[in-house]
């Protein structure tokens, strides 16, 4: 298996990032693995790092309602870093074995305030990911009719608010 460094480099949230700027994010982070069925965030819990899965599948949850299933490159808890929202808004569990990057926010945080170039590469990548969730929250919804419109505007206003 590749090293951690060759293995990011090709993690869409890293794309474009200096080898340099790389080891600095790989200084402070860890890998973790998890098995099947494992929770990787617990909707509610302290918000104190962004994940990324390295390998396999996860599905997000909010109030016991599945909201997505995401693999390999997926940012996890991307609102933190933009946001000093101290608790978790989703669940995510392991659908399979998965192994996970994670990267303590605050660290992370003075990275992208020092370098504007890294932050935008990062912050241009998430906000393409994010984007393509909204997107699909938003087929979502027009499949769902007024019912999930009625539902989302409740989901925004606790998330908001």
């Amino acid at each position: 298996m590749p090293g951690l460094k060759q293995r990011l480099m090709h993690v869409p949230l890293f794309d474009g990032l200096e080898e340099a700027e790389l080891e600095r994010v790989m200084e402070w982070s860890e890998t973790r693995a998890f098995a099947a069925d494992a929770a990787v965030l617990r909707e509610g819990a302290p918000s104190d790092a962004l994940w990324v899965v390295l390998m396999g599948d996860v599905e997000v949850s909010r109030d016991g309602r599945v909201l997505a299933e995401l693999g390999p490159g997926a940012a996890l808890g991307e609102l933190s870093l933009f946001t000093h929202q101290s608790r978790r808004s989703a669940s995510v569990r392991c659908l399979c074995a998965v192994e996970a990057l994670r990267i303590p926010v605050e660290p992370f945080r003075k990275l992208l305030a020092a370098n504007d170039v890294v932050a935008l590469k990062i912050v241009s990548h998430l906000a393409h990911q994010m984007a393509m969730r909204l997107a699909a929250l938003n087929d979502r919804l027009l499949s769902e009719g007024k019912r999930g419109l009625a539902v989302a505007r409740s989901e925004l206003r606790r998330t908001v608010l």
